[in-house]
């Protein structure tokens, strides 16, 4: 029975049912896509790339199991032939990529003219270039969208090309966790790209084309890249190949990744052992033990930092518009802006803040001072930071007025001018262990904190509050937050994770991360610290100071310099301040005499480590002469092993006690020894002074050689640089002959493509494989083939007419090289001439074949035609009762009807004329003009001429005939044709 249709309103039960079968239905939809996620490979090539992807696609198999996207500089004003000419290097589908277009695998997508193109959710985008004259960068844009959308699957190749277009994808590539591949700069025609991309560092593999492929399928097919399997749950334990591998880094870098995310460590380790194609980490930890160079690669890979200018254009325009004008609103003219950058990577972030504040402070006319504190755990990127030069490739994230108002243009370069360099200082900075900067107005710290375990990122966060002045702003990465630390900021802008230090709370920044951990020592029972303060101690020190000051004599500590250490007891009758530069070396601070004893005695105890006592040096204080006994000893610091010395000043009234006798001191006799030793002393001075200059005159020889060594280079290099000249002016030669032979080519192209257009000969060009590479819109009459069927074998394609052996016969000429000309009908009646021959290039190498279908149908008309008057003419000639007769310009009979073979008593029929070869004049009597020979000789027509025929065998018959001549081309006799009466 048949169900009524109505068209009542649903209830809300029944659109919650829709509904859910809806999401249920977009649900496993959605499933199924993720499913069939398959590594994609973007292609990135410029000038000379086409030979590098020609051999790359050449050693790829069509099952790989992957997706190539090429994307390539291609000319605005001309066709791409690129699919054509890659599709006999692979039998892969090629495709021109189309909006929307979803990627499938074992298929290659090329970019078309004039379109930039990105990756989103597996589906290509295409938008049109910008119509200026600046710069395009179609690698860096899709390398960019790639990394993305696809992640650890995506794999970015660069081959040959001028400039530094992908150098930046590659960064984006790297850093979601994907792979470079970039060609070798020996096989490259043009190594610009390739160069720029390994110059980063960032590069997996450095390959020529014809290797890339094997490679390729090896990384995609390792396990830890094909495979499934989840790592969250990886936990770094001591002992283990993992804690091994972070120990490397550590010694190596003295860079400590424990409060990194394991997750993250463990997929970077991962994509380095698939690199390596190892088979367990145990195996990889062996290399990173023996090669240091694969120690700096993964700490690289553990530190890629994903960053460019301008990075989220909205988040800098809250910066703008909110954060900045607050920032400047607090300070007077004569304060300072203080930002800190941390994890600065290459420097762009930081840069960018500097050019942001640049433009307030020329609007504001703020003449503060604006410093940008960037940091980061890196050496490297901060030295590539510090160079602010960068690669032209930033043209897509820095607009046309900054560029030029901000940045100098150098070849393929950009560099930052000094009024934006001025404003940056760089340095090398862990935030985990380092102390943080202060009093800072803003810090920018994005996409660090994703990296870190939540007790580093509180702890990070904690010194950002402590490092911000009150109202101080937070810049996050937009996948960060502040978590459980709400309280200690305000939030400004939740989408840009924009924050300001909440003013009420001061988090204290010295915890258990900036002071060293020390193992507690278990406390005795009943047993008080060693170091507890108690009135016994302060007793016993009243005692000593009491015992130094009563008993002690006056004493100087001094080192092996003669600088003064320490003083005991009153000095100052023997030791006075020097005038002019303060100098604690004891022999300037005592008189003359004393200055002698001191410096002899100083010498032979350090050189005999033996005390040694002066007895009764005479000394003048206050224009009276006093006495004293002067007692050096020495002594080491037993901690610091440091050798001391103790000047020891006693009264010439009290006797001394030493292990060594004491002497008098002699002053003659002592500063004849004070002079020798100083002479010793300058003897050992002159000498090293003397090899010092001798090494000195060594190193300046060898720089005046250098020096000419490098004025003969500056030389070679000018001799060098005239000859590039040559070379140059060759190349706009070359290259003006070049631009001549393209514009040939494209009239010649032209003039092709409207020959097709307008000509009726139907015409098909196949390849060595028989696939179509070419057609004219006439063939579409005769086979069935339209502009996509391009590339595909022609035994695909379905045609009109009747031929049953059309593909055997194409075949047969491919390989025979014989051409095959027929005719055949279509099944609308209409003829054609099918010419099936060889394409020979120039140099006659057979590339294919050609086929042709001439339409002959109104020829075959006109045959017909001819062929129903011609049998209407000889049978009107038949049934004459006159004899018609025809011959060539010899004489000789070619035609005669019926009558005509009786006039002249013949047997036969007109078939059989050829065989017997009659003369026309030789059937007429001596006595009779020559019907012929008279035409011949007036080359005029006969009229009623009386003749007589003569016959062997029956009676001669008399006849009356006329004649008419027949001319050729060039107006001489070619025949005659005669009509005979019988009389």
């Amino acid at each position: 029975m048949k169900k009524k249709v109505t068209f009542d309103k649903p209830t809300a039960s029944e659109i919650k049912v829709k509904q859910q079968e809806l999401e249920s239905s977009i649900d496993l939809q959605f499933e199924t896509e993720v499913q069939e996620v398959f590594p994609v490979v973007g292609v990135g090539a410029s000038a000379g790339g086409l030979e590098a992807l020609e051999t790359f696609f050449r050693n790829i198999k069509a099952d790989c199991g992957l997706s190539f996207v090429v994307v390539q500089h291609l000319s605005p004003d001309y066709k791409s032939l690129m699919g054509e000419l890659l599709s006999k290097y692979t039998d892969m589908p090629i495709y021109r990529a189309e909006d929307g277009m979803r990627v499938k695998k074992n298929c290659v997508y090329l970019i078309p003219p004039k379109k930039n193109m990105t990756i989103f959710h597996n589906k290509l985008y295409l938008t049109d270039q910008r119509p200026t004259t600046g710069l395009n960068l179609p690698i860096d844009i899709f390398f960019r969208s790639l990394a993305e959308d696809y992640g650890e699957k995506a794999i970015a190749v660069v081959l040959s090309g001028t400039g530094s277009d992908g150098t930046l994808g590659i960064r984006a590539i790297k850093g979601a966790g994907g792979m470079v591949m970039a060609q070798n700069e020996a096989s490259a025609k043009f190594d610009g790209m390739p160069k720029s991309a390994i110059s980063t560092g960032l590069v997996d593999y450095i390959l020529p084309p014809g290797e890339m492929g094997d490679q390729l399928i090896k990384y995609v097919a390792h396990p830890l890249i094909s495979g499934n399997d989840s790592k969250d749950d990886v936990i770094i334990n001591e002992g283990d190949a993992l804690s091994k591998i972070l120990a490397a880094i550590r010694t190596r870098t003295s860079t400590d990744f424990t409060y990194y995310k394991p997750n993250t460590i463990v997929r970077r380790i991962e994509r380095r052992i698939s690199v390596h194609q190892f088979d367990t980490i145990d195996d990889y930890m062996k290399l990173i033990v023996d090669s240091p160079t694969e120690v700096n690669i993964l700490y690289k890979e553990l530190l890629i930092g994903v960053t460019k200018f301008f990075r989220d254009p909205e988040a800098f325009d809250i910066l703008k518009n909110k954060v900045i004008p607050n920032i400047f609103k607090k300070k007077k003219s004569n304060e300072s802006i203080r930002v800190w950058v941390t994890a600065c990577s290459t420097g762009e972030e930081a840069y960018s803040l500097a050019i942001m504040f640049k433009e307030f402070m020329e609007q504001e006319n703020f003449t503060g001072d604006v410093k940008i504190f960037a940091t980061d755990i890196d050496k490297d990127s901060i030295e590539y930071a510090s160079t602010g030069i960068y690669p032209e490739s930033i043209v897509t994230d820095v607009s046309d007025e900054r560029l030029k108002k901000y940045f100098i243009k150098n070849s393929n370069t950009f560099k930052i001018n000094d009024s934006i360099r001025q404003m940056v200082i760089f340095a090398t900075h862990n935030i985990i262990k380092d102390p943080p900067f202060s009093k800072i107005d803003l810090v920018s710290c994005r996409n660090l904190l994703i990296y870190l375990l939540p007790i580093m990122q509180k702890k990070v966060l904690t010194t950002f509050s402590f490092a911000l002045q009150n109202g101080g702003f937070l810049f996050l990465g937009t996948s960060e937050s502040i978590g459980d630390l709400s309280s200690y900021f305000y939030t400004i802008d939740n989408k840009w994770k924009i924050y300001q230090n909440n003013e009420g709370i001061k988090q204290s920044i010295i915890d258990e991360f900036y002071v060293p951990i020390i193992k507690r020592q278990p406390i005795l029972p009943n047993k008080e610290p060693a170091h507890k303060i108690t009135p016994e101690n302060e007793l016993f020190e009243d005692i000593s100071a009491n015992l130094f000051k009563q008993f002690v004599p006056a004493s100087v500590v001094i080192n092996e310099k003669y600088d003064i250490l320490h003083v005991y007891n009153d000095i100052n009758k023997f030791v006075k301040l020097p005038i002019g530069k303060i100098s604690l070396n004891i022999l300037n601070m005592v008189p003359n005499e004393l200055s002698i004893a001191i410096g002899t005695a100083i010498h032979r105890v350090m050189k005999e480590k033996k005390d040694v006592l002066y007895n009764d040096i005479s000394i003048e204080i206050d224009n009276k002469l006093h006495f004293v006994n002067l007692l050096v000893r020495p002594f080491t610091h037993e901690k610091t092993k440091a050798n001391l010395i103790l000047l020891i000043f006693l009264p010439a009234d009290k006797a001394t006690q030493s292990e060594n006798a004491s002497e008098k001191f002699d002053m003659s006799s002592n500063i004849g020894l004070r002079i020798k030793d100083l002479e010793q002393e300058l003897k050992y001075s002159k000498e090293n002074l003397q090899a010092t200059i001798e090494e000195l005159e060594t190193s300046n020889e060898e720089l005046q050689a250098t020096n000419e060594e490098l004025i003969a280079s500056n030389e070679e290099l000018q001799s060098t640089n005239e000859e590039l000249q040559s070379v140059n002016e060759e190349l706009y030669t070359v290259n003006s002959e070049y631009q001549n032979k393209i514009e040939e080519l494209t009239e010649l192209n032209n003039d092709i493509n409207n020959w097709f257009n307008v000509t009726s000969i139907g015409t098909i060009f196949l390849d060595l494989k028989l696939r179509v590479r070419k057609f004219t819109p006439a063939v579409a009459k005769f086979v069935n083939l339209i502009d996509n069927d391009l590339g595909r074998p022609i035994n695909h394609i379905s045609y009109n007419f009747q031929y049953d052996n059309f593909f055997q016969d194409a075949e047969s000429v491919l390989h025979t090289l014989k051409p095959i000309e027929t005719e055949l009908k279509t099944t609308n009646n209409i003829w054609l001439l099918l010419k099936i021959l060889p394409y020979r290039t120039i140099e006659n190498a057979v590339k294919g074949i050609v086929i042709t279908f001439i339409d002959i149908t109104q020829t075959k008309k006109y045959e017909e035609q001819a062929t129903r008057n011609r049998d209407l003419l000889h049978r009107v000639l038949e049934n004459t009762p006159i004899g018609e007769v025809m011959v060539d310009k010899n004489g000789i009979i070619n035609f005669a009807n019926k009558k005509a073979f009786e006039i002249f008593n013949l047997h036969g029929n007109e078939e059989s004329l050829d065989d017997m070869r009659l003369f026309f004049d030789s059937f007429f009597s001596q006595n009779t003009s020559k019907p012929f020979a008279s035409i011949t000789k007036t080359k005029k027509s006969i009229f009623n001429l009386e003749g007589l025929i003569i016959h062997q065998d029956s009676p001669h018959l008399n006849v009356n005939l006329t004649g008419s001549p027949i001319f050729d081309d060039f107006g001489k006799i070619d025949g005659a044709v005669f009509t005979i009466f019988e009389k």
